[in-house]
């Protein structure tokens, strides 16, 4: 006959091992939680975290971009409208070769200035070649007109015309139309040199 070996009565050490794995189990669940929560208040705190990725731009905040500049008009010669050909260039170097290649290169244009403000005027020809050799009965506008072409103009001459061509700020007024070494009439807009400039005058 078997004898069954009597039951012990459970006591405090039989419960320590469930004990001890609650308690692990509940440590680190409390250890996940305070993880999760100090990041979250270091997120408040400091800001989200740098991303690995970086995100376009929004389109607001994009550069509008730069206007195209617009661009300046180019000046325009006061004697655009005046004809200039290579005879008539040639033809008025001739003339400040003779009138005043003594003078400073500013009274030199000068003299061109005149011919062209001629052209551009009601009271005279239209044409650089009818305003040089113009006359009133027997005589000539500009006395060197009948021996023009005797002359021997320099780089200076020429370069004369062409300033007063292509000059953004001419050297006399619109309305000079006169020279000479003595006042025309009393309507005096330069002196240059030994050449008095000057208006026609009401």
């Amino acid at each position: 006959m078997e004898h069954k070996r009597p039951r012990r009565p459970l006591d405090m050490s039989d419960y320590l091992p469930f004990i001890a794995g609650a308690i692990a189990l509940v440590a680190a669940t409390l250890v996940i939680t305070l993880s999760f929560a100090s990041a979250k208040l270091a997120e408040v705190m400091y800001g989200a975290p740098p991303s690995a990725e970086v995100s376009a731009p929004a389109a607001s905040m994009a550069p509008a971009p730069t206007p195209a500049a617009t661009p300046e008009p180019e000046p325009v010669s006061r004697y655009a409208a005046v004809e200039l050909t290579e005879e008539d260039a040639y033809t008025l170097a001739c003339l400040v070769y003779h009138e005043a290649r003594g003078e400073p290169f500013e009274g030199q244009a000068a003299v061109v200035e005149v011919v062209f403000n001629r052209c551009l005027s009601d009271a005279f020809p239209d044409t650089v070649e009818e305003v040089v050799f113009q006359k009133y009965g027997d005589v000539w506008q500009f006395s060197p007109a009948p021996y023009l072409y005797t002359a021997e103009p320099s780089e200076v001459q020429y370069s004369a015309v062409m300033y007063a061509y292509n000059a953004e700020e001419p050297v006399v007024t619109p309305e000079t139309v006169f020279f000479s070494t003595e006042p025309y009439n009393e309507h005096i807009t330069a002196i240059i040199g030994n050449h008095y400039f000057c208006e026609i005058g009401g």
